[in-house]
């Protein structure tokens, strides 16, 4: 799917200006619940990000000031395979990460996150709130296991705000503030400045290298998943063949002509 093709969707809306993608969860009457429908749109709008070579940068947002997204929809599950633990992963696309998707993507909680909303927070890689943004994960109250957020969180919070969170459930609410002492967001903005406030972090990044920033958060996010020394050997591959791009050379000549640099439009690997 090409990026001109990315506003034929029934429940996500895509725009692009001068480099950046916002990115909304448009099902606003249902508080942005995730349902059938968008859990098959949201592979194909990351997919079609990803490779859409007018787009560096990604912001993701919820339609409307109540909520960012309540999780999947009870009314209109999504459909996941649950014939093995491969099948279900494969079959569930939600967020980039689950994508491979490597471009900055910056998520903007304007209101309430639930349970399978917490997903997209997980994996994004910088987060703000709005100041009346909240959160929980409602998955044990209804008798179902909280399994896949919180160990996503738990690679961004303390164990502790983890687990209070997974196993109290819904009747205690994370406040925007709360969530910004545990680093489950980074900044808390008043809920009107919000969306602004995505788009001036979106306009500097979308300053730097396209393939550098790709892969500097390759490295980064493979930190999480490897040892020290794992980690530092994945990051020198990425370092070694960042070398050999056009982008390499490309900054250190603008740096000594003091002029902006021209850089390559990002080749998804």
């Amino acid at each position: 799917m090409s990026g001109s093709d990315l506003n034929v969707f029934e429940t996500l809306d895509y725009r692009v200006e001068e480099g950046i993608a916002l990115i909304t969860l448009n099902r606003e009457a249902r508080h942005n619940a995730i349902n059938a429908q968008m859990s098959l749109e949201l592979p194909q709008l990351w997919q079609g990000f990803k490779k859409d070579p007018k787009a560096i940068v990604a912001i993701i947002t919820g339609a409307g000031e109540r909520a960012f997204c309540t999780g999947a929809d009870i009314a209109d599950l999504p459909q996941i395979n649950m014939s093995s633990s491969e099948e279900a992963r494969t079959s569930m696309g939600w967020t980039p990460l689950q994508n491979d998707v490597w471009k900055p993507v910056i998520c903007a909680v304007n209101g309430m996150t639930i349970g399978g909303g917490l997903h997209f927070i997980a994996d994004s890689d910088i987060v703000l709130a709005g100041e009346t943004a909240t959160f929980s994960d409602t998955h044990v109250n209804v008798g179902l296991v909280s399994g896949l957020e919180p160990v996503a969180l738990s690679r961004r919070m303390p164990l502790q705000a983890v687990l209070r969170m997974a196993l109290v459930g819904g009747k205690d609410r994370m406040n925007a503030e709360r969530a910004l002492q545990c680093g489950l967001v980074g900044e808390v903005v008043k809920s009107e400045a919000l969306i602004e406030r995505a788009f001036e972090l979106a306009e500097l990044i979308k300053a730097n290298s396209p393939a550098a920033m790709a892969r500097t958060k390759k490295a980064i996010w493979a930190a999480k998943d490897h040892s020290l020394e794992q980690a530092l050997d994945l990051a020198w591959q990425q370092i070694i063949a960042h070398n050999s791009c056009a982008d390499f050379e490309e900054g250190g000549r603008a740096f000594m002509e003091k002029r902006r640099p021209q850089w390559q439009a990002y080749q998804p690997e």
